[in-house]
């Protein structure tokens, strides 16, 4: 598991974002999983880091559809993503740093999102 920050910002939300994920693929196979609940602790163009309740093993590559709105007035955002960590946060909950494709919509879209949210 890799632990890199080269992104150009992150934004760190004071009260995390509620989402949903679904595992779409576990190394080369692709997969439907049923949809997690989870929280959003921070979020970049390049990826997010979600909280959760579910242990996600990584002995392979995986892959997370993960589906959030920063707010009722937001445009609701899904991105597809690869895990790259994986920290155990408290008792029960766990930590995961996502990284999305070098995909230039998806990045304008989450940039966007972050000026409003930053401006209201």
């Amino acid at each position: 598991m890799k632990y890199k920050r080269d992104e150009s910002y992150r934004f760190t939300f004071s009260h995390p974002i509620p989402c949903s994920f679904t595992i779409v693929g576990i190394g080369d196979q692709t997969i439907q999983s049923k949809a997690a609940k989870g929280e959003m602790v921070d979020l970049s163009p390049q990826g997010c880091r979600i909280q959760s309740l579910l242990d996600i093993h990584l002995e392979k590559e995986v892959r997370l559809q993960v589906t959030f709105q920063l707010g009722e007035d937001f445009a609701e955002i899904t991105a597809v993503g690869a895990i790259q960590w994986k920290k155990k946060k408290g008792l029960t909950d766990y930590q995961y740093g996502v990284k999305f494709p070098g995909d230039a919509g998806l990045k304008e879209r989450i940039t966007d999102e972050l000026k409003k949210y930053v401006k209201r």
